[in-house]
This record gives structure tokens, sequence and C-alpha cells, in this order.
């Protein structure tokens, strides 16, 4: 029985075999010369098809950044060849050693006639130079000649790379009014292609823009790192068995453009799309397009909508004025940043025109105070202290400290800001006038130890996990001395933090004690304007502090406003709980000035933090004023009714 199967199949086989043998005679004896004929006047040529990136908007659908299509100009290669080689000194020999050269005699200009004659009429209707055209035409003839030479070394014989056949951009965002003109008119420009490319718009010019970003071009080393991420998204993509739609997709390719800070870098993937990719077959001779095989449309990308309220940014950037330093503003119960305003900003719509001179100024304008931004945070840190010396019983709200204007630790001197001292305080008092010496006196029994604890449950010298890349983490010294501790009680010594991470701490404080996760995203959605994700924290946690302790400290908050060192600032009116502070910086007339806050202090809607760096003034002198200009646009009910 098995023998009589075994002798179908083997039949079968050799059936199959034979067939195919027949066929390939057919096709590459008998038919041979036609086919070869057909490959050696056509090829499949594959173009990529450019996508949009998507928009970013406010938490009001405002639009912060979008892509707006420009249109580049490109001629074909063998135009800017000839070109190239009849109006420079400099000579192709491949190109002037051609047999129609030696059999005629003629000049190059004479056999390639009517091969420029795109040069004179673009220069005329663009009304560019000529000589600006043929600048570019020599930077992109010089720089494929460069890479044809290099190949036919490498491989010792005469070889036709890709650029010669491709289209090259010779002038960028051309108008569209002479785009329009080239396209109706297209017999009189000959090898002249126009191709739209999207070009990276910021509406609000230098608003926002440490939290939106800006773009760079990819160099050779990350254009590897990206095209190494592509290929794995490709194979995650096949493991899910969605592979045969995605390959046909093209990843990153040199020279373009991505996210280099801010939300641009933190979403690049959401907000790139996909390229497209076109197969045409191309007639050799001429290079004409004979039809289109196959066409991949390209995916646009996702669009992004910020927790930023834009009327709020903008006003937070006035209020701050020409003061260096920066304003967050902050939703308490969500940690959704409203408002980060710094100065000094960029614009980056113009960013290729200033950068290598921004990017010298001392004064470093590309740098996110407000999460990068590492400084001694003053007084507004007390209130750490004071939870923790309160929480470890080490005081009680009656507990009365005796300020002199400066206390002794063994043979060392510690002063407060008020030379003449406070007289006998509470802690409320302690807070509300800012006095030094309670601080030093409840830190000389506290500890090093304790008050580091707290501190970092608060998340001091660490990380919030805000959506936006570059934070730092700050400073928070473990293992201190007691003098150095007793500077740190007061927010100085080697204390730094954030203005971030400290309106996170006064957030804590006006909601209950839950300490919540920064953040600026709010949603993403697709090109139809579906939600495909919301922001989900991560980071949310609550810190033990018992309500009379609580208590304390918000009532000593509002009384800083209400008799303390923010009294008369026009802070009352709008019911702000809050804390002023000067940090030094060795620097006689240097200071850091600050104010911490939320409000209304019964039902708190807003907490923000204001910083000043490098003034002579202190933070109820200008940091104060800053708050009040802040608030009454947050407050406009307030500020028309009084």
């Amino acid at each position: 029985m098995y023998p009589y199967r075994f002798k179908i199949i083997l039949i079968i086989f050799a059936l199959l075999f034979i067939g195919i043998t027949v066929r390939l005679f057919q096709l590459q004896i008998i038919e041979g010369d036609k086919y070869k004929g057909i490959s050696n006047s056509r090829r499949i040529d594959t173009s990529l098809l450019e996508t949009t990136r998507g928009s970013i908007f406010d938490r009001n659908g405002r639009v912060l950044a979008m892509d707006q299509h420009i249109f580049d100009v490109s001629v074909q290669y063998k135009y800017l060849l000839y070109c190239y080689s009849t109006h420079s000194n400099k000579t192709i020999s491949r190109i002037t050693d051609l047999k129609i050269h030696n059999q005629t005699k003629k000049s190059c200009i004479e056999c390639h006639e009517n091969q420029d004659v795109w040069l004179k009429r673009l220069s005329g209707l663009l009304e560019i130079p000529q000589t600006k055209l043929l600048n570019n035409v020599k930077q992109v003839v010089e720089k494929v000649e460069r890479l044809k030479q290099n190949v036919e070394q490498r491989a010792g014989r005469e070889i036709r790379i890709k650029e010669e056949t491709e289209y090259h951009t010779v002038i960028s965002d051309v108008a569209w009014e002479k785009v329009i003109q080239i396209e109706v008119k297209q017999d009189h420009f000959p090898g002249i292609r126009i191709t739209p490319k999207p070009k990276r718009v910021y509406p609000e010019q230098e608003s926002a823009s440490h939290i939106l970003g800006y773009m760079g071009k990819l160099n050779k080393d990350e254009w590897k790192e990206y095209s190494n991420n592509w290929n794995n998204f490709l194979l995650a993509s096949s493991s899910t068995g969605t592979e045969t739609s995605t390959l046909l997709y093209e990843g990153y390719a040199e020279n373009d453009m991505i996210g280099r800070t801010g939300v641009e870098a933190q979403y690049e993937n959401e907000l790139r799309g996909m390229r497209g990719k076109r197969f045409e077959e191309i007639t050799c001779k001429n290079n004409q397009i004979e039809k289109v095989i196959l066409e991949r449309p390209s995916v646009a990308g996702n669009n992004l909508y910020l927790t930023i309220d834009s009327q709020i940014q903008a006003y937070a950037e006035k209020s701050l004025g020409a003061n260096m330093g920066t304003i967050i503003v902050m939703d308490p119960w969500t940690g959704e940043i409203l408002a980060m305003a710094n100065n000094p900003r960029f614009n980056p719509n113009i960013l290729n025109e200033n950068f290598g001179e921004l990017i010298k100024q001392p004064s470093k304008p590309f740098l996110n105070r407000a999460i990068q931004g590492t400084l001694p945070p003053g007084s507004i840190f007390k209130i750490i202290t004071a939870i923790a010396t309160l929480s470890a019983d080490h005081i009680n709200d009656d507990t009365v400290f005796e300020c002199h204007g400066y206390t002794k630790y063994k043979n060392i001197i510690l002063k407060c800001w008020s030379g003449t001292g406070h007289g006998l305080v509470t802690i409320r008092d302690a807070i509300a006038y800012s006095c030094n010496v309670f601080f030093f006196e409840t830190a000389k029994i506290l500890g090093g130890e304790s008050l580091y604890a707290l501190a970092k449950e608060f998340g001091i010298g660490e990380k919030t996990g805000i959506d936006l890349p570059y934070e730092k983490d700050g400073n928070l010294p473990k293992k201190v001395t007691a003098p150095s501790t007793m500077n740190i009680a007061i927010g100085q010594g080697n204390l730094l933090t954030t203005p971030l991470q400290m309106v996170r701490v006064y957030a804590a404080i006006a909601n209950g004690g839950t300490l919540v996760q920064p953040h600026v995203l709010l949603k993403i959605t697709n090109s139809q304007e579906e939600v495909i994700r919301t922001f989900t924290s991560e980071n949310k946690q609550k810190i033990s502090i018992q309500p009379a302790i609580l208590e304390v400290i918000c009532t000593s908050l509002q009384n800083v406003i209400v008799y303390g060192t923010g009294k008369d600032r026009g802070l009352d009116v709008y019911r702000v709980a809050g804390k002023t502070g000067t940090a030094e910086t060795r620097r006689q007339n240097d200071n850091h000035a600050w104010f911490a806050g939320y409000a209304p202090y019964d039902n708190p809607r807003y907490c923000f933090v204001i910083l000043v760096e490098h003034t002579p003034k202190h933070g109820a002198d200008i940091a104060c004023p800053i708050a009040r200009e802040l608030l009454s646009y947050l407050f406009p009910e307030i500020n028309q009714a009084s």
C-alpha cells in the first residue's frame, strides 16, 4: 500500500519539476530578449510620502504648535549637472569627455543647450539672483559627484547611483502664488518638480517655549539610534501580527527633524506619524513615470492636548516681566500644570537663525528654570521643618523661643534676618514673621535624620516625575552636622530644590496631605479627534500629617498675609495662604526671592510658586507684587469687586 502512495507522490513532484523547468526555459531562453528589453528600459522606483506631525493644543483647544505646508522647488539631477558643467569653471570629465563632444567638436553648452533654461526662468519668476541658485546647484552637484566617486572607487567600475536619478531641492519655502505659476507652465520649467514639505509653526511665538520645546535635525549617530528604534518597533509589530501594514511605512531618514526638548521631545513617538511610500514604474530613457504601481498613504501624527491654559500662561509671563526666574501655577488636587512661565525664553519659530547666539548667553534662555533650576529655597522650606518638629513632638503649638536677632551653637553665631529680633515667638508667629532663630532652635532638638526623612517624603531632592525631559532632582543633604542642619532648617546651606518640587509641597498642604504628580499632558487624540489616551498619574502618595498639625501650618500661612512678612502686599483680598522666602547667595545684594502658596485658602483652586533669581530685593518686595499681579487675572471677579 505505502509503495503505491510513494509512487503517486513521486510522479506529482516529477510533473511539477518538469512544468517549472519548461516555464523557465520559455522565459529565459525563448522570451529572454523580450523581458531583457523591458528590464533595461524600465525600473521600479520608490519615493517617500511626507507625513504631518501632530498638533499641540492647550486645555481649551488653542493651537500652540502645528505643521504648515511649505513648497520646495526641486530639479532633476541631470539638469543640475549640465547647469553646473556649463556655468562653472570646474569641469566634470565624464561629461566633457562624452563622445558627442569629441565627435562634433562642440562645447558642453552647445551639446546640452536648453538643459539650463530652467535657471534663467526660475530666477526671473522667484526674483532670486542666478548666482544664488548656482551656489545651491554647486553644493548639490559636488556632494553627489563626491558620493559617486567614492562608490565607484570601492566597486572598481562605473556605477550609476540613486542620487543621479533623483530631484534635489534648490530653493525652499516658495510662495504658493509662484508654485501655481510653475505648475501651470510646466513646459517652461523642464526638470522641475514642486515638493510640499511640512514646517513646524508656533503661533504663540515665545510663549510656553520651554514646555513646547523645539525641533532639530538628526545627526548620523542619532539617525542610527532612531532607525534601530524603528526596526524594534517593526519587530514588536510583527509579534502582534500587524507587520504587513507597518512594513510599508518608512522610519526616520537622515536629517529628519525630531523634538529636542519639551513635549516635542517627550511625546516624539506620538507626534511623529508615519511616512507613506509610493512605488512607480520609471522609463529609464527619459526618467518619466510610466505608472504608479502601489501607494501607501502616510499616517498623520497624534495630537496633544496640554493642561496649560494659554491665557494664564501669557499672564504669568507678563507678570514675571523682565525678571529672570519662573512662575508655576498648578491645580493642587490633580497636579495639572496650568502655567509654567520662564524668563528668558526663546522663539522656536526663528531658532535656526539665532541658536548659536542664544546658546552662548550667560542668562541661559534654554534652561527650563521651573524643573531644571536648582536653588536654595530659603524660608519657603520652613514649613517642612515646622511639620517635622511638631510631628516628632519636640515642640507644640504653645512652645516659645526668644529671638534676639541671633542664636549660638558652640562658638558659631547664626543670625535672624531681623537684626533686632522678634522677641518671644510661637510656631505660628515664627512662620508668619519667618523668624530664623525659632527654626535654628527647633533644628537643634530635631536632628538631621528626622528633617531629612520628612523632606524626602515631600519629594525634596528627587524628580517629581513630570512628563517633561531633563528634570533635575536638586540636593537633599543626608548626613549633616548640627550647624548645617540648622542652615537647612531655614532652606539654606547645601539644600537645593527646583521650583516644581516646592509648588508640589504647597499643593500637598492645600489639599490635605496628598503629594500629586505634576503633569502637562491632558489627553492624546488621533487625526480624527478620537481620544486614544488620557494622562494617568503613576506617582500620587499620601503624606501622614496629623490634622491638628496641618491646621497650624495652614493658619500660619494665612497669618503671613494678615500680619506677617506678606502683609500689605494686596494679597489678602484673594484669601491667599503663602510664605515669603529670600535665599542668600553669599554675594552682597544678590538673593533668590521666593513666594509660594495657594488660593483661596478655604477652597484652594490654584497653588503657585514665584521665583526671581539674583535680585537685591527680598521675597516680600518683589515676588509678592508679582503674585498679586498674577492673582488679579486668576480671580477677575474679586478684582472687579474690589
